[in-house]
Order: structure tokens, then sequence, then C-alpha cells
């Protein structure tokens, strides 16, 4: 089964949830189904993958296709089998007439379909759809990020020890998939608030333009991510799912930063820019600590 769509994944997984949104549907093993992203010259628009809309926008295009496509499979079946279309089941690869042994198999009915002498009369050679779907509202995941951090006062290095988020981004297709996303995005979340600055010279010139310069967050300065979910369905879409790509990105740098402020209040620290690296954490310390004294 071959799966064309407008959105691109740019290493999301979205390939892996498209396809389970197939082998669900039609009870077919996963080798069987083939994603094509992004390829103009297999779909005739699209619309990226930016916002979140991979899933709620494209997954819910997929299953209005997906309903198309076994609606006319039943059709086709129950012709077949000399049934009533409203006695087939789809279950396993195969439509059966309920009650019955009575079945022919999905790939059965897709050599039908190409046959016009073996389809019910008016109907259209082809087991296929082309459905397109524009969200009429954005979903809103909402959770709750909650971060530990230590200083050390002597230098103004900041560790993260401890990391925990509660999220809630409605039905869930792929638990893994989405863990990893919301992991990714906590560790942006973090090197926004902990180590990444843009620094230009006086010809506005950048000279942090490299990963020899621009300082990212490497596996050692993370910690293990605790990770649960709250899931409530989504009412905007079929599928009921809720955007996540953004989520750790957006909670990490509060969190990070309302933490390193919670650990410095007791030395009289009450504001620091972001990034919150060494020099200024170490800094915002040395300049709050005559103000304590007086």
């Amino acid at each position: 089964m071959v799966v064309p769509i407008g959105t691109r994944s740019t290493g999301q997984g979205h390939e892996t949830a498209y396809s389970q949104l197939i082998t669900e549907a039609f009870g077919i093993d996963n080798e069987l189904v083939t994603v094509i992203q992004g390829d103009t010259a297999a779909i005739e628009n699209g619309a990226g993958t930016d916002g979140s809309r991979s899933l709620p926008a494209g997954g819910s295009a997929l299953k209005a296709a997906i309903d198309v496509v076994i609606e006319k499979g039943k059709r086709i079946a129950a012709h077949a089998l000399e049934a009533a279309e409203a006695d087939i089941e789809l279950a396993d690869g195969r439509f059966t007439v309920a009650g019955t042994d009575r079945a022919i198999s999905l790939a059965d009915v897709a050599r039908r379909a190409e046959d016009p002498a073996q389809l019910p009369d008016g109907m259209a050679p082809g087991l296929s759809a082309s459905e397109s779907y524009k969200p009429k509202a954005s979903t809103y995941p909402n959770g709750s990020h909650v971060c530990e951090v230590e200083i050390d006062p002597d230098t103004g290095i900041v560790r993260v020890e401890r990391y925990t988020v509660v999220d809630d981004f409605g039905e869930v297709v792929n638990p893994m998939l989405l863990e990893g996303q919301v992991h990714g995005g906590v560790a942006q979340g973090i090197g926004q608030a902990l180590y990444e600055r843009c620094v230009y010279d006086s010809d506005a010139q950048l000279v942090s333009g490299s990963l020899m310069d621009y300082c990212l967050p490497r596996a050692d300065d993370l910690p293990m991510v605790g990770f649960a979910m709250s899931p409530t369905r989504c009412a905007t879409n079929p599928l009921g799912v809720k955007g996540c790509g953004e989520a750790g990105a957006i909670g990490a740098p509060p969190a990070v930063i309302n933490a390193v402020l919670d650990a410095l209040a007791p030395l009289g620290v009450t504001a620091i820019d972001m990034p919150a690296t060494p020099e200024r954490v170490w800094a915002a310390i040395q300049a709050a600590r005559p103000a304590a004294a007086a």
C-alpha cells in the first residue's frame, strides 16, 4: 500500500506514525506500507510540517482517505461475496461476511478493483482515495515542567539535576515517538536557557556561527527526563490528537530559569538573562552580595 502525503518529516518519525494509522485500520503488516513524503511528483500539494501540523492535519487527511478506501473495499467485497455491504467487516487484512467464514483478502479486493468487469455497476476502477484536511481550529496541548538545578556559587556553573514533564497531547498514536520529541525539545530548551548564545562583533558580524563557537548542550549536561502523559482527546480533529513538537522547547526555558532564580534567591539575585552561563550567574552572585551585606 502506497501513501503519498504532503507533510515532510525532519527526524520526527512521521512515516512511522502514518504507517501505523494504515496498519491499524486495515490489519496489515507494516512492511506492506510505503509512505512517500513531500514528493511533488506524487501529490498535488502540501504545507510542510510547521506548527505541529503533521498528525493533526496530515494524519486527519490520511484518516479520511482510509475511510474512503475501506468503504469502497467493502462494496467490492460485498459484490464478490454476494452479501449485503452492511454485513461486511474488515479485520486482519480480510473482508469477511459477519458471522460466517466467507471472506476475501484486501489484496484480492485491490486486484478486483482494477478490473471493471468485477466491480459493482457504476463504480470507477481503482482502490484509492485522495483527501485533504484543513483544520478549523488549533489543538491545545498543555503540560507542566518541573526542573531542579544545583549551582556552584564559586564558579556560577549550573547543573540540571532532575527534570520531569507531564503533558496532555490528546490521543497518542505512537508513545515512543512522542516521548522522543519531548526529550529532544527539552534538550533544546535547556540549551536555550543555559548554553546557546549568538555573539556579534562591532561590525554586526556573527562570530558564533559554527558549533566550534556556539555552545549546545551535550549528553553529560542533561539529566534523564522523567515523562508522563495525562491525555484528553482533542475535539478539533478526527484523530483526537494534539501537537507535541514544540512542547519540550517551550516549557524548558522558563522551568530552568525559574529553578536558577529559586536557587539564587537566598543570595539576593532576582533576575538573570538567558543564557544563564557560568559567567552571568557568577556576575549576578557577585553583584547581589554587596547589596545583601548592606
